[in-house]
């Protein structure tokens, strides 16, 4: 599975998605991509819970199990200057893991599920700590002309994409992290395979022909 086709999926849940020029979706997906690739190497190796500690980071467990648009809602954060907290539904990451099959083999376990959604918080509480959102180093988009004022907003779902790029790298994936949530889709008949497929197959095409 192609990580660049991934990251476009990703990006194409942007509420904006619809307003990036065609030719520009390589530039998101691949700087997105590469910032959460960079941001790994300087902790590639480390062990994601002591990263926590050391940081000072909460981990906070509920059993209670939550979801939001088809997918199971397996935690939130809360970044301030107060304090940094990572809430977590196992219930949640036990069904992520228990749906990824993919040639019907289970590919993920719980607590590698567990690792991916911890490191895909830690790159956010980088971004946070370091006041450098990955949206809001690359370019904006134009949503709005009228005579001399014109509206420029970023893409937000370009950190999102970088988070799952730092997740693979730390954890060690072969493939995206939110490859795993369509598994989870297709796997609970949220998501058709051909769905899914026809998903892959287009976004592939315009990555190829806008490259």
């Amino acid at each position: 599975m192609d990580d660049r086709v991934l990251a476009l999926c990703e990006l194409s849940n942007d509420l904006l998605y619809h307003k990036i020029p065609l030719e520009k979706l390589p530039y998101y997906v691949d700087n997105s991509l590469a910032a959460g690739r960079t941001a790994a190497e300087e902790f590639k190796g480390r062990e994601i819970k002591q990263l926590y500690r050391e940081n000072k980071i909460e981990i906070e467990y509920f059993d209670k199990s939550s979801e939001r648009f088809g997918v199971s809602f397996r935690g939130q954060s809360t970044m301030s200057k107060k304090g940094c907290k990572v809430e977590l539904y196992r219930s949640s990451v036990k069904e992520l893991a228990r749906h990824s099959c993919f040639n019907n083999e289970k590919v993920l376990d719980y607590e590698t599920a567990l690792q991916v959604h911890l490191a895909h918080e830690f790159f956010h509480f980088l971004e946070y700590q370091r006041d450098k959102f990955v949206s809001d180093q690359l370019d904006t988009i134009q949503t709005m002309k009228l005579l001399f004022f014109t509206r420029t907003v970023h893409i937000n779902r370009c950190s999102e994409i970088a988070a799952h790029a730092f997740a693979e790298v730390m954890i060690g994936l072969p493939v995206l992290p939110n490859f795993y949530d369509y598994l989870y889709l297709m796997d609970t008949g949220k998501m058709t395979q051909k769905s899914f497929d026809a998903m892959i197959e287009n976004n592939g095409k315009i990555l190829s022909q806008y490259d």
